[in-house]
């Protein structure tokens, strides 16, 4: 089946996107992959809610699947994102890792949910042309600022390699 084959690339696309594509850019622009000592906050809460909180999480979100972003900065974007740093490391160097350096996300369309979470609709881009349309994923709001949940970064993983993969992390519940 075709669209199935574009599928499952589509996915392994948004697993790499997400976090495990090459980082690029000079490695003097990085963020810090460890956190200052200090108590004062490094940045200012996200809104949770209203117009302001839709925007907070569009932005973090095409943040989060954009390969040019360094890994530690995106995996500061997933939820829990320490407990998937190994596999996201052992996965960057892939040939799909390697794909998906032209790839981005588009989103459509962010709704707030109770709980500080949020549904968001948006799209792969790989070569600025659309490979997967109108999928859905959970944003919440943790420590003051919308991340992708790692419910959804698991489901990814799931699609990308199959339920009974033993390259799923054990954090997805494996």
């Amino acid at each position: 089946m075709r669209s199935v084959s574009r599928v499952r690339v589509a996915l392994c696309g948004m697993l790499c996107l997400g976090l495990t594509a090459c980082s690029g850019g000079p490695a003097s622009k990085a963020p810090a992959s460890h956190p200052t000592r200090s108590s004062a906050p490094q940045s200012p809460a996200q809104p949770s809610t209203g117009p302001a909180a839709e925007a907070a999480v569009r932005a973090m979100w095409q943040t989060f699947f954009n390969g040019a972003v360094p890994i530690p900065r995106r995996l500061g974007l997933l939820q829990n994102g320490q407990r998937f740093a190994s596999f996201v490391h052992s996965e960057e160097k892939t040939s799909v890792g390697t794909l998906v350096l032209s790839a981005s996300a588009r989103v459509s369309r962010v709704t707030l949910q109770p709980a500080s979470a949020a549904t968001v609709i948006y799209t792969i881009l790989l070569g600025g042309k659309p490979l997967a349309k109108n999928l859905s994923g959970t944003a919440v709001y943790t420590g003051g600022s919308w991340k992708v949940a790692d419910s959804t970064f698991c489901s990814l993983l799931h699609l990308a390699y199959g339920k009974s993969s033993h390259v799923i992390p054990a954090a997805c519940g494996s």
